[in-house]
């Protein structure tokens, strides 16, 4: 039996999943009244047919990366590398099976897509962003796929800041605060990135545990508890951006409202929620950050750690 603590779950599983391998690790508590059961085998769950199709996502060539159906039973996450995982529908379980990939590349589908949809259905927010500690509190960092969001938190972390969240980053209110849970305790690399490393001397990340075409997953040693949110950096990075890295307060509550990682779950109760999160978000520190294609993660890093100390 495995058990671990990622995106504010208590996960139970009979398989044991090296990429949820001590994953809440010395938190204080589990994820109480938030538990999810994962069941793994090498045949498909079923599903029924006709199921209405809410998201499909495919490549420059027109491939299924992955999709995502809808029915009485739940929601199928699936794609041809990644296998499938079936939700139900309040979030408490999952099942999965391999695809191209294997078990490997399912993992990385449940990481990447399952637990976010699942935290979402147990009543939390997920935000499209990875995430640090500094001083005990959490800072957000938010962009599309491609802006940097991972070797941004990764320069943080070498200036002395805890890792917290890798893309997606579950959040809830609490009293006056908005809690940030820790992710899953991986990273996704840019092989550009790892290359660029490499080249300083840094080396590659010990505790790779895969490598595609496009990214390297490394073991990831993260923060044990959740942490109050205090400021949320929006990434903008421009093809013409500054020379040196600016700021700006972001005064555009749409930015909030997008920011979010799963724009398929509308229930009234889920959008109320959403709006919380959102205007408890407009309250902290929220600005946008503007930078051009010759600014490194360790230079953005420095500029962003004197921000967070003015």
């Amino acid at each position: 039996m495995a058990n671990a603590t990622a995106f504010g779950l208590e996960i139970e599983s009979e398989t044991p999943l090296p990429f949820l391998a001590d994953a809440g690790a010395g938190a204080a508590a589990p994820a109480a009244g938030r538990p999810l059961r994962v069941t793994y085998s090498e045949e498909p769950p079923e599903w029924p047919e006709g199921a209405q199709l809410i998201s499909d996502e495919r490549g420059l060539d027109g491939a299924v990366i992955f999709q995502i159906e809808t029915a009485a039973a739940g929601y199928r996450i699936q794609g041809p590398a990644y296998g499938t995982s079936i939700l139900a529908g309040d979030g408490s379980a999952i099942t999965g099976s391999p695809g191209e990939e294997g078990f490997e590349g399912w993992q990385r589908l449940l990481v990447a897509q399952a637990l976010p949809f699942a935290a979402v259905l147990q009543g939390l927010e997920v935000l499209h962003a990875g995430a640090v500690v500094v001083d005990g509190e959490a800072v957000a960092l938010s962009g599309p796929s491609g802006s940097g969001k991972t070797s941004l938190a990764l320069a943080l972390e070498r200036r002395g800041a805890e890792l917290l969240a890798d893309d997606v980053l579950a959040v809830e209110p609490a009293g006056e605060e908005l809690l940030a849970h820790p992710g899953a305790p991986i990273a996704g690399i840019d092989l550009a990135e790892a290359e660029r490393l490499g080249a300083q001397g840094r080396g590659e990340r010990p505790g790779v545990l895969a490598v595609n075409a496009r990214e390297q997953v490394a073991r990831a040693a993260l923060a044990a508890r959740p942490a109050p949110l205090r400021a949320l950096f929006l990434l903008d990075r421009r093809l013409e951006g500054p020379a040196e890295p600016s700021f700006e307060p972001e005064a555009d509550p749409r930015q909030l409202l997008a920011s979010t990682f799963n724009l398929l779950l509308a229930s009234p109760e889920r959008l109320a929620g959403l709006l919380d999160v959102s205007a408890r978000l407009a309250a902290r520190r929220v600005e946008r950050v503007s930078f051009g294609p010759a600014t490194d993660p360790d230079e953005l890093a420095v500029a962003i750690w004197a921000r967070l100390s003015e």
